[in-house]
Formats: C-alpha cells, sequence, structure tokens
C-alpha cells in the first residue's frame, strides 16, 4: 500500500491518476505537476502527495511523526509509529503522512523534521500527531509548534510513554553531540582542540558515571 511520502516512478503515476504518461509530461510543462526530483538517468520522481492535490489543492494532511536517538532503538520507532498510526485510524483521519528520524533531539538538520518544517510552510499540515514534544527536539520544540499554530496546525500530542528513560536518552542526546564536536577538533589536530577533545571525553566518562 502506496502511502504519502512515497515516490513513484512516472508509469506509476500515471497508473494512480489515470492518465498517460504523455498526460503527466504536459502537466509538468504547464507547472500544474512537477516531479519531486530526477534521477542520474533523467527518471523522473513523483510524491504520492502531490498526485493526490491536483484534484484538491487544498488538501491538508495529518502528519504523525516519530524520533529514538539511536539505531540501537529502532524497535522503539516501530513502535511509536504503530501508537501514532492507531491513533489516527481510530479517530477515522485519512491522508496520514508518516515521518520519522534516527537521531539526536538536538540535532536540527534531521531530514524528517526538515520535511516536516516544509509541509507547515507549505500550509499542508491539517494536524500534527506526537507522542511527546521531545520527540520534535530537545530544546526548541516550541518553535515547531508555534509554526504549526500560525498555520492553523492542530497538535496532538499524546504523551505515551515508549519505553525509555527520559533521562537515558537525554544521556544519549548529549554523547551525540559531544561525539560530533570532538570529530570537529579531531579534524583540526590542533594541540589546543586535542586538549579540548581530551576533556571533553573525561568529562563524558565523569556524566556516564552518573547514569
Amino acid at each position: 500500500m502506496l502511502r504519502l511520502e512515497d515516490l513513484v516512478q512516472i508509469g506509476e503515476a500515471a497508473k494512480i491518476k489515470g492518465v498517460s504518461i504523455e498526460t503527466l509530461r504536459r502537466w509538468e510543462k504547464a507547472g500544474k505537476l512537477k516531479p519531486v526530483y530526477r534521477t542520474e538517468g533523467n527518471h523522473r520522481r513523483y510524491r504520492v502527495a502531490d498526485l493526490l492535490k491536483i484534484d484538491n489543492p487544498n488538501m491538508r494532511f495529518t502528519v504523525i511523526y516519530s524520533r529514538v536517538s539511536t539505531i540501537q532503538r529502532k524497535d522503539n520507532l516501530t513502535t511509536q509509529t504503530a501508537v501514532l498510526s492507531a491513533y489516527c485510524s481510530n479517530q477515522g483521519w485519512e491522508n496520514i503522512y508518516s515521518l520519522s528520524d534516527i537521531g539526536s533531539g538536538l540535532n536540527y538538520k534531521k531530514k524528517g523534521l526538515l520535511k516536516l518544517i516544509d509541509l507547515l510552510q507549505r500550509n499542508e499540515v491539517e494536524r500534527l500527531v506526537i507522542t511527546d514534544k521531545d520527540r520534535l527536539l530537545r530544546f526548541g520544540s516550541e518553535l515547531i509548534l508555534a509554526l504549526c499554530e500560525g498555520n492553523n496546525t492542530e497538535i496532538i500530542i499524546l504523551n505515551k510513554p515508549m519505553d525509555i528513560e527520559p533521562e537515558q536518552e537525554m544521556c544519549e542526546d548529549i554523547m551525540a553531540a559531544i561525539a560530533v564536536f570532538s570529530a570537529r577538533l579531531y579534524g583540526r589536530r590542533s594541540r589546543r582542540n586535542l586538549k579540548a577533545m581530551q576533556a571533553l571525553h573525561e568529562a563524558q566518562e565523569k556524566f556516564l558515571m552518573r547514569y
């Protein structure tokens, strides 16, 4: 079953709309429908959501967003998505757009988060459903929520515990930030930076001993 966020080739896009491939090409020339991108082989890729919006340009979606800090918690990511999807299904909502990330809550450049911001800026989000506001960002989630309010996007926070201790995940987020900062310092390889990196590692070990 295709999801709104899926990308499809031109042939499949034509089947979804019940038109010919040539019609899609004419729509592209007229600016009615443009592919998200073209591959290195110049093959078009269309977003399913964009295909649906052709007949209803004002269509808005229910977006569910889930996140975990590390790949080791991927099972929890699946659980989050399942909980959010089930909630939306019970509410009878259709046109569900699912976004997710594996990355630190301190990272503002996660792919799913950036896509959410893009959808909000295009006023395509009817409602945003999350388990907890910290799923968006560890610090700064209020900015995303303010963007929602500015676009009349309903915000639904389930506050469902996902079997992760808050202190443990915060520790993982901090460790991820230290790892990135250490890599930058190591890349410069100056004596001052190497000393700073050593100090970071010592602080990291002390922090881990507390948890």
